[in-house]
């Protein structure tokens, strides 16, 4: 099976970018398609599209009654109509606060990772629970709790996955399952990369300490990380900045 590209993990493929770009660009001024084509790679730096493309998708949202169209000798100008005004605005509606916290929480990872940038403010909430799935299908979560993991087994002569969960909410604002985070656990112990022992008997919390192995792991997951987050928050910065421009027009 052909993996996804990121446009298509979260949602947005270049159709559905391009033609919510031609509905806002064209609410309240007529535009050709060679403008079009022109601001959107000025806005989205890095997605490249060609012009027959972006007259493609004009033609097919002015078939679906969401632009409008005139003539001038043998130039096309469009504009919006209010099928395609109800459209944009039920994107942004829909979008506009999921980016918003998730891009807060990918800060948080990418200035962790990378130490670049002005250090982003602690979380004052976690990550709202009807975005927690969406933020899940972005990132790698089993590469974040194994990240942290093999983080804390180098600063620490043993730790417990409950800490790891709290590292996690309190750092980034987001965390996965308790289930989720032992389950990491086990196949870190499993694959070597972690050692684990009880206490005692009752065998409530497993202690956890890092080996030589882990160490070289850890290095492995924090660059695979770090090149998928550094991915993500960059698409979807350039989205927020294009929805919080509706945002405010509304």
């Amino acid at each position: 099976m052909k993996e996804k590209n990121f446009q298509q993990t979260v949602g947005f493929s270049v159709k559905d970018t391009l033609a919510l770009y031609w509905l806002y660009s064209t609410q309240d001024t007529e535009k050709y398609s060679v403008e079009i084509h022109q601001q959107f790679q000025d806005e989205f730096p890095g997605r490249k599209v060609g012009y027959e493309y972006v007259a493609r998708i004009a033609k097919q949202l002015e078939a679906e009654g969401a632009l409008s169209s005139r003539h001038i000798h043998k130039k096309v100008l469009y504009t919006s109509t209010e099928l395609g005004t109800n459209r944009l605005n039920r994107y942004n509606d829909l979008y506009f606060e999921r980016f918003h916290e998730i891009v807060l929480v990918l800060d948080r990872f990418y200035y962790e990772l990378t130490k670049n940038g002005e250090k982003p403010p602690k979380p004052e909430h976690p990550l709202p629970e009807e975005f927690r799935s969406y933020f899940s299908k972005l990132i790698s979560v089993k590469d974040a709790v194994r990240y942290l993991a093999l983080k804390l087994s180098q600063t620490r002569s043993s730790f417990y996955m409950a800490e790891v969960g709290q590292q996690l909410e309190d750092l980034f604002g987001w965390c996965p399952s308790n289930g989720y985070l032992y389950q990491i656990a086990w196949e870190l112990e499993e694959e070597g990369y972690l050692v684990g022992s009880w206490p005692d008997e009752k065998r409530t919390v497993r202690n956890l300490r890092g080996t030589d192995e882990g160490v070289s792991f850890y290095r492995t997951i924090a660059a695979s990380l770090e090149e998928r987050i550094t991915t993500i928050r960059r698409y979807l910065r350039y989205m927020l900045k294009f929805f919080t421009k509706i945002h405010v027009e509304q």
